[in-house]
């Protein structure tokens, strides 16, 4: 592992060691002479854990740095490896950076040491900074399928949600030695706070989702949607948090040409409270931008497919399930313009990001779907005819929704490396699937709608 650009003298500030474990991702900075012998190692973890306790970000990394952390003499790597088996230092499967010295105490070189299955302590090429993640609004649509993505990369997963539509979609989850839950609304700070500590990243789900949903109490939906995103932003900022994404919406185009495809550049034109909501939260999460806080923003297309935490009140999902339900199938107005991603899909590039070097997404916007998943949704109908060709087609010209988009996702294919892997077609396979199994046994359940569920609950919303 190379070593020269994670060493820093014993007056560098919190705030600029920060800034360059940020930068290498190397998960550890050296602290040395100008000779390069050590002086002690320090970590992400214990410069939020200082600013936690009261340090402030200006202060010296002197102060906190671990004056006595393990290394190694070269050549005396298999001894090292032998000892630490012995009095179990290490954490099992999360790999250690550790110094490597010559008879000086002048570094030399650098290794990475992990615990494998069989209890050795081995060298480690595995040299990923984001060990932990909270994940806020966890519980959700989509929140629930990435969590488990990330649990199955041997991510620690921690999860903040209100769990207003309950917790079947993560229950079976508490158990698991990688994953931490709190419940509590995105609107206390307090849970905030609990939750945030120690993690290398922060992924905000959390929003009252849909144009329906978001106009039933339109303070409650600026409390959540937007003044809750800017603390939380302040919050990442104290700590030090300097990976955050963001969940906004291609809600935001809302109503453009019939023909015009758009890009993250184009003007923004919402017809809705939710879309607003989420452009001002845009606009205070990229003025927070500076050089210790690099946050990302996704603007999401329509989701459809299978979760944990099912919804029927997305286009696809629902014209699905009432072909299947009722061999009904009614679009309103249908030249409508829409980008669709796949919830599956959506997680991986939540996971794109987090693996991205920081300066390729730092402040950047990104249209998250897929130049090929941009449908008319007349064209959507007919897919789910031809998957259930018993179910009648059915176009009503006299209400149409004024949403109209067709956008291009060029962007997170170029800097993310993001295309994503299923078609529309086989989403609409695996809902039908999940219906004949009864998997989902009344798709018109309120739990299923956020806006039909929200709306009985308004005395408590």
């Amino acid at each position: 592992m190379k070593y020269d650009n994670i060493c820093m003298s014993k007056e560098t500030s919190l705030k600029d060691a920060m800034k360059l474990l940020d930068v290498t991702e190397s998960g550890i900075i050296l602290i040395t002479k100008e000779n390069k012998e050590l002086l002690g190692v320090m970590t992400a973890g214990d410069i939020r854990k200082a600013i936690l306790n009261g340090a402030n970000s200006d202060s010296i990394v002197e102060n906190i740095m671990n004056k006595n952390p393990i290394s190694v003499e070269k050549g005396k790597e298999e001894e090292l490896c032998q000892n630490l088996e012995r009095i179990k230092k290490l954490p099992e499967r999360e790999p250690i950076r550790v110094p490597v010295l010559d008879e000086n105490r002048k570094v030399i070189d650098m290794i990475s040491l992990i615990i494998h299955d069989n209890k050795k302590v081995k060298k480690s090429e595995e040299n990923n900074s984001i060990k932990k993640v909270l994940v806020i609004g966890g519980a959700g649509y989509l929140g629930s399928v990435l969590i488990r993505k990330l649990l199955d990369k041997n991510c620690k997963v921690k999860v903040l949600d209100n769990l207003t539509y309950g917790d079947s979609s993560i229950k079976e989850l508490y158990n698991h030695k990688n994953f931490e839950f709190y419940e509590g609304d995105i609107r206390n700070i307090h849970k905030i706070m609990e939750s945030i500590k120690g993690v290398d990243a922060v992924i905000h789900l959390a929003s009252i989702v849909g144009d329906p949903a978001g106009s039933i109490n339109p303070q409650t939906t600026l409390e959540s949607n937007y003044f809750a995103t800017k603390i939380l932003v302040d919050i990442c900022k104290h700590n030090q948090i300097n990976r955050f994404i963001f969940a906004s919406t291609c809600s935001v185009y809302g109503a453009m040409g019939f023909e015009e495809t758009i890009d993250e550049t184009s003007e923004l034109n919402p017809v809705s409270l939710y879309a607003e909501t989420k452009i001002k939260s845009e606009q205070a999460i990229l003025k927070a931008v500076d050089s210790n806080f690099s946050p990302t923003i996704f603007r999401m297309a329509t989701l459809y497919g299978v979760s944990p935490r099912m919804r029927f009140d997305l286009v696809i999902n629902l014209l699905t399930a009432k072909a299947l339900s009722e061999k009904e199938i009614t679009i309103f107005g249908g030249n409508q313009w829409r980008p669709f991603l796949d919830v599956e899909d959506a997680s991986e590039a939540y996971i794109k990001c987090l693996e991205a070097p920081i300066e390729k997404i730092k402040g950047e916007i990104f249209n998250i779907g897929g130049n090929e998943n941009n449908y008319k949704l007349i064209e959507i109908g007919k897919k789910i005819k031809q998957l259930v060709p018993d179910a009648n087609l059915n176009i009503d010209e006299n209400m149409q929704d004024r949403r109209n988009y067709r956008v291009s996702c060029n962007k997170a294919e170029n800097l993310l490396g993001f295309r994503p892997k299923k078609s529309v077609e086989e989403g609409i396979k695996e809902i039908i699937e999940a219906m004949n199994k009864k998997e989902i046994v009344n798709y018109k359940d309120e739990k299923y709608n956020n806006y039909e569920f929200l709306n009985k609950m308004l005395d408590k919303f």
